[in-house]
């Protein structure tokens, strides 16, 4: 085994003496920077006034635009009002209330511009004094704090330096006695002697070198101390500040809530205004002066009502509207084949008119069937007081398609079906003395659509039905007879016999 060298107590020592180079007592470590951290507080104050001015001044663009908007609402109350002449000009009316609305409408708008003017003559000057205050602050606070900043760090890296050259001269003289120091001893050593001939110099004397260090350290402490007592007004100054700054904006919130206080109670008390003279209008007032102003033209409730039998109008009692026959008549239905009553009228145009009813004043008079009567034919009358027209409803809807049929008619009486029959053929275009059958066929097998059945004439085939037409032919000549088939299978006739002419009603 190799032998250990002892390790030489110098060694030791010089280690020890190194070790102490570097002192967190002589230096003490940074644990925040006190300055900083007052200008930054500072500046949170300066931003919050600011926000306050921000809003202040916000506020004044508000009013102002309120002005300009409450304009737009007085435009929308017309000077004067349409048709105002239908209100009462007297004070208590609604003219004079609306003059009212528009007086105070020009009231709030003006009340905004003063309030606008308020706030930026009165409230901001408060605000933007303050915000030039705190930063004027800041900035002296800052330049005392960099100021002191600087004379300690000057003082603390004297300190440092001449800590650290001590620590080199004490290690170097530990090491001056013996070899053991190495390498490292020899460096220090030369240090320690340089251009001395292996004497140290006087100013490198650790003892001179700590008298040294003791002179620097006081004078760091002293500026540590100034520095600190000047942090120390500084947060005392800050509290004060502080306090100022915010008495300074309750002050400016004081003129603020007293400005718009006063816009508000202006505004309470105009609106409040229109409420009283809208309520003060007695409810009837309006119109009772109306009725007495349009007295001729309304209408008095008094007056009686108005009837249909008391209006005259042109042409009322024209001899075209006076009917020559009208009253109820029975008409076989085409399908059913019974009879069935309604309205029946013979006008002087020559119609005759079919109504469900007689009331033509609730709803318009639209005939069920018009025969134009020129263009009909009318068979004779029977014992039954029962007779026959030939023709076309001229009143049906389709009537391009509208075909000629047979309508049968029956009277209560003979003695009403011959005043029928006289009315109507005075109109018609011509007469038969083709009668009815007294008790129409019908069977049950298949109900007849077709006319009723009629007493053929002597010489006149069954199953045929003669209808004649208006013709202006000279006696003996054949003309308007047309045969038409009944759907009777026997063949028919070679001719049938000639009606019997009979003179057109004029």
């Amino acid at each position: 085994m190799s032998e250990k060298t002892p390790i030489s107590p110098i060694g030791t020592s010089r280690a020890g003496t190194m070790d102490t180079v570097g002192s967190d007592n002589a230096i003490p470590a940074e644990v925040g920077d006190v300055g900083a951290l007052l200008v930054e507080r500072l500046r949170a104050w300066k931003h919050a006034v600011g926000y306050l001015e921000a809003y202040i001044t916000q506020t004044e663009s508000l009013h102002r635009v309120l002005h300009k908007e409450y304009a737009k609402v007085l435009k929308t109350v017309d000077e004067p009002l349409r048709e105002g002449h239908h209100f009462n000009q007297s004070v208590g009316g609604v003219a004079s209330f609306f003059e009212n609305l528009r007086a105070n409408t020009v009231r709030l708008s003006q009340s905004h511009t003063e309030t606008a003017s308020e706030l930026k003559s009165t409230v901001l000057p408060i605000l933007e004094r303050l915000h030039k205050e705190i930063r004027d602050r800041q900035k002296h606070v800052q330049a005392e704090c960099e100021k002191s900043n600087k004379a300690v760090t000057k003082a603390r890296n004297s300190t440092q330096q001449h800590i650290e050259l001590l620590g080199q001269h004490a290690a170097a003289f530990e090491s001056v006695g013996g070899v053991s120091a190495g390498s490292h001893g020899g460096l220090l050593l030369k240090l320690h002697h340089t251009n001395t001939g292996g004497k140290p110099k006087p100013e490198n004397d650790p003892y001179l070198l700590k008298k040294g260090v003791m002179n620097r350290l006081s004078k760091q402490v002293l500026e540590e101390n100034s520095q600190r007592q000047d942090l120390i007004g500084v947060q005392n100054h800050s509290q004060q500040f502080e306090a100022h700054v915010v008495e300074t904006i309750q002050s400016a919130l004081t003129a603020f809530n007293h400005t718009l206080g006063t816009q508000g109670d202006i505004q309470k008390q105009l609106y409040g205004d229109i409420l009283e003279k809208g309520n003060s209008i007695p409810p009837d007032f309006e119109f009772v002066n109306f009725l007495t102003r349009n007295a001729e033209t309304l209408i008095d409730p008094s007056a009686p009502k108005r009837t249909v039998e008391s209006i005259r109008y042109p042409n009322e009692d024209h001899h075209s509207t006076t009917p020559l026959m009208e009253g109820s008549l029975a008409r076989k239905g085409k399908i059913m084949r019974s009879y069935y009553s309604a309205y029946y009228v013979v006008t002087p145009s020559k119609y005759l008119h079919e109504f469900k009813d007689t009331d033509h004043l609730n709803k318009d008079p639209e005939p069920e069937m018009s025969l134009y009567l020129p263009e009909c034919t009318i068979g004779a009358l029977s014992k039954e007081g029962k007779f026959q027209i030939s023709g076309k409803d001229a009143g049906s809807a389709l009537k391009g398609l509208s075909t000629k049929h047979d309508f049968a008619f029956k009277a209560g009486n003979y003695s009403e079906a011959q005043k029928w029959y006289e009315a109507i053929g005075k109109c018609a275009g011509l007469k038969t003395d083709q009668s009815p059958v007294s008790t129409p066929t019908t069977t049950p097998a298949a109900v007849e659509t077709g006319p009723p059945a009629y007493e053929a004439p002597a010489g006149q085939e069954t199953g045929t039905t003669t209808v004649a037409t208006r013709s202006s032919a000279p006696a003996g000549q054949e003309t308007g007879t047309t045969t038409v088939a009944t759907g009777s299978s026997a063949p028919a006739p070679a001719a049938a016999p000639a009606p019997v002419p009979v003179e057109k009603a004029a």
